[in-house]
C-alpha cells in the first residue's frame, strides 16, 4: 500500500505559474493520496474546483476538508452570476471507498500583525488493504511553534476520542429511518498526514512521535504516533520537504506520515521526490507491506 502527502500550494510551482494539471502529473501511482492547500473557485487558479478536477482525473473517491469557506459571486463571460463557495483546506483521495468522514476545525490565533488561517484535521475512515484505517490529513499553524503546539495536543484528542466517541451514529432510535445503513466501526489504527510545519526538532515533533530516553531512544506511545521516515531506516534529520536550495535539495523536513505504533513494522520504504517543481514542497511517499 502506498501513500502520498503533499502541500500542492494551490498548484502554484516554483515557476510561480499556476497549474493544477501539472500537480496531477506530480503524482506517481498511489492508493491513499493527502493534499494540502487545495482549493476551489480562487481566482489566482482559475475559479475552479481543484479537488474535483483532480478526483476525475484520478477515478478515485475523496472527501474536501474545508477550513476556509466564504461566499462567492463568480462572473461568465457573458457577465451573468452564479454563486460557488469559495474555499481552501485539505483532501483525502483513496483507491477504496471513503466509509465515514469528519472534518475538525483546530483553534486559530488572531495576530494584529501576521496572515492567520482557519486549519483543520480531516479524518477518513477507509477499508484499505492492510485493515482499516483511519487516515487523518492535516496543515499546522506556520506562524509559531505554540500554535503547533495547541493544533498537535488536538489532533492527538481527535485521535485518541476517536475509539471512545465511536461511529459517526450509533445506537437504536425509536425512528428506524436514522437506522438505513450502520456506519463502520472505528478503526484502532491510523495515519496522520500532512504539512505539519515543525522540525524533527521541534517539541511538537515529540508531542506527536513520543519523547526520547537515554536507553530505548524514541518512545513509541499505544495512543501516539510513529514517524514512519525513520521507522523506514532513514535518519530524522534526513528528508527535507520543503527547499531553501533547490539545487542542493536542502531545507526543512515539515512534511510527515505519522503512523499507529502497530504500523511500524508494516513500513517498507519512505522516499521524499526530490525533483518534483510544481509546488514549493516536495511529495512524501510512504510503502508499506500488506
Amino acid at each position: 500500500m502506498r501513500v502520498i502527502t503533499y502541500n500542492i500550494q494551490y498548484g502554484k510551482g516554483r515557476d510561480d505559474h499556476y497549474d493544477i494539471d501539472r500537480t496531477i502529473q506530480a503524482l506517481p501511482e498511489a492508493d491513499i493520496i493527502c493534499l494540502q492547500e487545495i482549493e476551489a473557485y480562487w481566482g489566482r487558479s482559475g475559479n475552479i474546483n481543484q479537488v474535483e478536477h483532480i478526483a476525475k482525473h484520478l477515478g478515485f473517491f475523496t472527501i474536501f476538508g474545508a477550513t476556509v469557506d466564504v461566499h462567492k459571486r463568480l462572473l461568465s463571460s457573458d457577465r451573468s452570476a452564479r454563486y460557488v463557495r469559495r474555499q481552501f483546506g485539505n483532501a483525502i483521495f483513496s483507491r477504496w471507498p471513503i466509509l465515514a468522514t469528519r472534518t475538525f476545525l483546530l483553534p486559530k490565533l488572531n495576530p494584529s500583525n501576521a496572515h492567520s488561517i482557519q486549519r483543520g484535521i480531516t479524518e477518513a475512515t477507509i477499508e484499505t488493504a492492510i485493515g482499516p484505517l483511519r487516515v487523518y490529513t492535516s496543515h499546522f499553524s506556520h506562524l509559531c511553534d505554540e500554535e503547533r503546539s495547541i493544533h498537535a495536543a488536538f489532533a492527538l484528542d481527535v485521535h485518541r476520542r476517536a475509539i471512545i466517541e465511536g461511529p459517526v451514529m450509533n445506537g437504536d432510535h425509536p425512528d428506524k429511518t436514522w437506522l438505513e445503513e450502520p456506519p463502520p466501526d472505528v478503526p484502532t489504527n491510523a495515519l496522520l498526514m500532512g504539512d505539519l510545519n515543525f522540525t524533527p526538532s521541534s517539541p511538537v515533533y515529540s508531542m506527536l512521535a513520543g519523547g526520547t530516553s537515554h536507553m530505548y531512544g524514541r518512545l513509541h506511545l499505544p495512543d501516539a504516533f510513529v514517524d514512519t521516515w525513520v521507522a523506514a531506516g532513514n535518519a530524522a534529520d534526513e528528508g527535507h520537504t520543503a527547499y531553501r536550495d533547490w539545487h542542493a535539495k536542502t531545507g526543512k523536513r515539515i512534511d510527515y506520515v505519522f503512523a499507529s505504533p502497530a504500523l511500524a513494522p508494516q513500513v517498507k520504504s519512505a522516499e521524499v521526490l526530490s525533483d518534483v517543481d510544481a509546488s514549493d514542497h516536495q511529495p512524501l511517499i510512504v510503502t508499506f507491506d500488506i
